[in-house]
């Protein structure tokens, strides 16, 4: 029987959506296979290595105009989150040039503070770079050196400020800067080994750099996947870990709306606010197992 032109549109629209169906579970099927091939996040070991220190101020130095009369001790630190691919570096400390002007107390090679938990040139891919401040970038003195095969992420709302902005070079920020890794750093523009981040970005699977402003206009945390569910590696977003509790930062700031944005943003990433980990808080040192000298597991 010769089918007519309305039965053959139905029974064409019939064909081509069972096709597009069959497509469709085909493709989510795929999917599926992928996402299942591709696994969870790993899960990250971290660890917080002090270079130097302690030293002692004012609490109201670390807590914003609190407790002038009373007094505070605080570590230089440097952090490493070891994964199965070996580790990243968060931050890199204090040069060696800027070490024998400031000789800071207790000081130590942070190359070589890493080198006691097993961190070396052949096992380090990336290092993150919190902020552009001598305690945390002057290390890339010696760093691209010490690890050959390691890329540099920093956020380039950071990198414009410190390097490019003429305000960088007024004498308030030359105080807390490392002019010395700050060239070495901006002779890698251009260079596949300087990484800018704009924003929240996911470096490796579970490890995700977070714009958090406030201590700079720049500064970035790292949002750790661990056994214990999402850790923050918050460098100086917070100086002591009582301020991701009661919203009060440092005196150090450069946008304070900005900053205590960022408390809220990490506490709704965080697994738990024990998890997260400020910038030279003794706690880091004093409340966590000892895995070598100077060195303690935080997860």
């Amino acid at each position: 029987m010769e089918m007519n032109r309305r039965d053959f549109l139905k029974s064409s629209a019939k064909v081509v959506g069972a096709a597009a169906v069959a497509e469709g579970v085909s493709s989510i099927m795929q999917k599926g296979a992928m996402v299942e091939a591709a696994g969870p996040a790993p899960q990250y070991e971290i660890y917080a290595l002090k270079y130097a220190g302690p030293f002692t101020s004012s609490v109201a130095m670390l807590f914003w105009n609190e407790e002038w009369d009373k007094t505070i001790d605080r570590n230089y630190y440097i952090w490493a989150i070891k994964g199965p691919d070996g580790f990243i570096v968060v931050d890199t400390g204090v040069g060696l040039t800027a070490q024998s002007q400031r000789k800071l107390k207790g000081f130590v090679n942070p190359v070589d503070a890493l080198a006691r938990i097993g961190v070396n040139g052949s096992n380090v891919k990336k290092v993150v770079i919190t902020h552009i401040h001598f305690d945390h970038v002057g290390g890339m003195e010696m760093f691209p050196k010490a690890f050959p095969q390691a890329k540099f992420y920093v956020q380039k709302k950071e990198y414009d400020f410190w390097i490019k902005n003429p305000l960088g070079k007024k004498k308030l920020f030359l105080g807390i800067s490392d002019e010395l890794a700050n060239k070495v750093v901006a002779d890698m523009e251009g260079t596949d080994r300087l990484q800018f981040v704009c924003g929240d970005q996911l470096i490796a699977p579970g490890i995700e750099l977070l714009l958090t402003p406030g201590h700079t206009s720049g500064l970035q945390s790292v949002a750790v996947n661990t056994a214990k569910g999402t850790a923050i590696v918050a460098s100086d977003c917070a100086h002591i870990h009582r301020s991701f509790k009661e919203d009060r930062p440092s005196c150090l700031i450069m946008e304070m709306p900005a900053w205590l944005k960022s408390y809220e943003k990490l506490r709704a990433k965080a697994a738990s606010i024990d998890l997260m980990f400020p910038g030279h808080d003794v706690w880091m040192l004093e409340a966590f197992p000892k895995v070598a000298e100077d060195v303690t597991r935080l997860v």
